[in-house]
């Protein structure tokens, strides 16, 4: 029973690739599914095993070749690519530090426009207050030049009124100079000015009469220069009455009667106070007001 068995050679062949490989195996697979077996017994058949692994080797080693140099030329090129990015980076580096140096400087040149802006504003508004002011001080000025001219007006019309009421004054008075002045009608004698009144009244009305005269009854016995003829002399002008006796002021307060001046000799006596004479006013001197 015994039969002759002649084993094949086997050949085991390096393929680096998986690609290779698989190759390889899907055609020893399909050797397996049709039955066929890498060793066996010697038959027509199965001699064609042989050159299929064959060329399943040298097809790898040139897929390998391809595959290395392609490696090496993705390399190169990444490479050469990474060195320029790795200049580009630098470039960009240096860019965005200049770029921050710039920006640092420009904050700090925005920060000093900044304060000297917030300084032109202080300045403004400080201008701005004194404008204010100087405003409220022409105003205020205006108003008072306003009032001055107001009183200017006044005044000169004051003094237009004063010059007119002087210049009618002048008509009332007779003065020997501008500091002794007498009314019209009166008589200078010393430093007083006298008046005899043409009317005969009673002693009381003499003396309100020469009260409204803004004077009083003459009381020569004050006057130690007085001298009644002298008086008599200067007064004899005025007295129309043709009468002996005027009235005049009390000599002694004290007294219950009072004195007339009687007759030319101006001897003084004593009278009733409701007998009628006329009466002798006297007032000091004045200044006539040239203001």
């Amino acid at each position: 029973m015994a039969e002759a068995i002649t084993y094949a050679d086997l050949r085991f062949v390096k393929a680096p690739l998986k690609n290779s490989i698989s190759s390889c195996l899907e055609q020893d697979s399909e050797a397996y599914e049709d039955g066929e077996l890498t060793y066996e017994n010697v038959q027509v058949s199965s001699v064609s095993a042989g050159p299929s692994g064959l060329t399943c080797s040298v097809l790898a080693d040139k897929t390998d070749l391809q595959v290395s140099q392609q490696l090496q030329q993705m390399t190169r090129v990444l490479e050469a690519t990474n060195s320029s990015l790795r200049q580009q980076l630098r470039e960009k580096t240096t860019q965005l530090g200049q770029k921050e140096e710039d920006l640092q400087r420009s904050r700090r040149e925005f920060i000093l426009s900044q304060e000297a802006l917030q300084e032109k504003q202080r300045n403004h508004e400080a201008t701005e207050q004194q404008l204010q002011a100087c405003l409220s001080e022409v105003t205020k000025t205006k108003e008072s030049l306003k009032r001055e001219q107001g009183l200017s007006l006044q005044r000169m019309t004051l003094n237009q009124r004063l010059v007119a009421m002087r210049d009618t004054l002048k008509r009332f008075f007779s003065c020997r100079s501008s500091d002794t002045c007498c009314p019209l009608g009166w008589i200078l004698y010393e430093k007083n000015c006298l008046y005899v009144s043409p009317t005969r009244k009673t002693w009381e009305e003499s003396q309100e009469h020469c009260t409204s005269l803004s004077s009083k009854l003459a009381t020569p016995s004050e006057f130690p220069s007085y001298t009644y003829s002298h008086l008599l002399s200067s007064l004899r002008e005025l007295v129309y009455s043709g009468s002996d006796s005027y009235w005049i002021g009390q000599q002694d307060s004290h007294s219950s009667q009072h004195t007339r001046i009687n007759g030319w000799l101006w001897k003084k006596s004593q009278s009733k106070c409701t007998e009628s004479y006329p009466c002798i006013c006297e007032l000091e001197v004045f200044t006539f007001p040239d203001g």
